[in-house]
């Protein structure tokens, strides 16, 4: 079997060297615009076997990228931000007749996902979407949840990150470009609006961290959620920064980089999201004597034999290992036959949570635990 990733970023890597290491490959290519990066990354990989190829591609080049996607199994695409790739890429495994997955994290970018189901379905093409850390890990907490009671009612997703962890720079567009300006939570068979970084404000216990304050923002997890269980009343997804300056940052940034139009500055033509996101870039990489552990969360709540009852999930983890290795676990599981459903689906529609969270453990990146509370 043959996986291709495309990207070749901090959390790409991550991808990477766990598809090299867990041996499920008889090859792994990598596509990106810059080759010689993953060229120079293969040389840091040991305690694998499977061949390693590079190729160069844009992935917004269909013929070629269709071209490419054909010489392999599967493909895992980390190729951020996923705003601009995820559509792309998605319709390109489609007619390229290949499985794909992918860590799209933009609420918008999910409904675009989301209409491509029918025409993945008719190709029989598998896409599992949004298997990253949040949205992805949460998600299949939410499905352990949610099959762990009788009925369940309420889903709330949260994460924290830290400032000092900050990914690579198409993690900084998708912070800017999401997080701050719009936000959902599902209530009653709708979408109602809230406003991110302010609403909904509660603290929550997390692993490794403690009591944290957290807010509604910007992500897909109430959309993924509410198509996935459509009896449920509620779902929500919250979030800080750590330290929660970054928090502000972020929204004060995001207020010029959502348009995306070029900027001019004494004379000089600038493009407003690039030089939001380097400004991002460079004030959390300037941090010092922050930890870079963030954590997960998820709680489901409803009913276990006619009383209410809930169950929590949380872990501990970087974001850039919650991610990269997340999407390769999706691979494995795609490529070994664990996952054989066309369509474009969510990881809780499609991930069997046992299997997905002894992975986890496997890897020693953060371990699952389970709370169950009955009322």
């Amino acid at each position: 079997m043959n996986v291709l990733v495309l990207g070749c970023g901090e959390m790409a890597r991550e991808a990477i060297r766990d598809l090299f290491m867990v041996g499920s490959f008889d090859r792994i290519g990598v596509g990106s615009r810059r080759p010689e990066q993953a060229e120079s990354f293969f040389s840091s990989l040991k305690y694998g076997e499977a061949d390693l190829a590079s190729h160069r591609i844009d992935v917004h080049e269909r013929d070629a990228l269709v071209g490419l996607m054909r010489e392999y199994d599967v493909v895992c695409n980390l190729a951020g931000p996923n705003y601009r790739n995820a559509v792309p890429v998605a319709l390109a495994a489609i007619e390229a007749g290949v499985p794909l997955v992918d860590v799209m994290d933009d609420w918008e970018t999910a409904l675009e996902m989301f209409e491509l189901d029918g025409m993945a379905r008719e190709a029989g093409v598998t896409i599992i979407t949004g298997l990253g850390a949040s949205p992805g890990v949460t998600n299949v907490m939410a499905r352990a949840g949610v099959d762990r009671l009788d009925r369940a009612d309420e889903i709330h997703t949260a994460w924290i990150m830290r400032g000092s962890d900050p990914g690579g720079p198409a993690l900084s567009y998708h912070l800017l470009y999401s997080l701050p300006h719009q936000a959902f939570v599902y209530e009653n068979g709708r979408m109602r609006e809230v406003v991110p970084f302010r609403d909904g404000a509660e603290t929550l216990q997390f692993p490794y961290l403690g009591d944290v304050e957290v807010f509604h923002i910007g992500h897909p997890e109430p959309f993924m959620l509410a198509r996935t269980f459509p009896d449920i009343r509620y779902a929500d997804d919250k979030a800080t920064f750590l330290p929660a300056s970054v928090n502000d940052l972020i929204v004060d940034l995001g207020r010029t980089a959502r348009p995306n139009h070029a900027i001019k500055w004494q004379g000089t033509e600038t493009d407003a999201m690039e030089d939001a996101a380097t400004n991002l870039q460079e004030a959390c990489k300037a941090m010092v004597d922050v930890p870079r552990i963030g954590a997960l969360r998820t709680e489901v709540r409803g009913e276990v034999e006619g009383k209410r009852a809930r169950v929590v999930y949380a872990a501990p983890g970087r974001i850039g290992q919650g991610t990269g290795i997340s999407a390769s676990i999706g691979s494995k599981f795609r490529a070994t036959g664990e996952v054989v459903r066309p369509g474009v689906h969510p990881p809780e529609a499609c991930i069997d949570p046992d299997l997905f969270f002894d992975e986890i453990r496997r890897r020693g990146i953060g371990d699952v635990t389970e709370t169950f509370i009955q009322e």
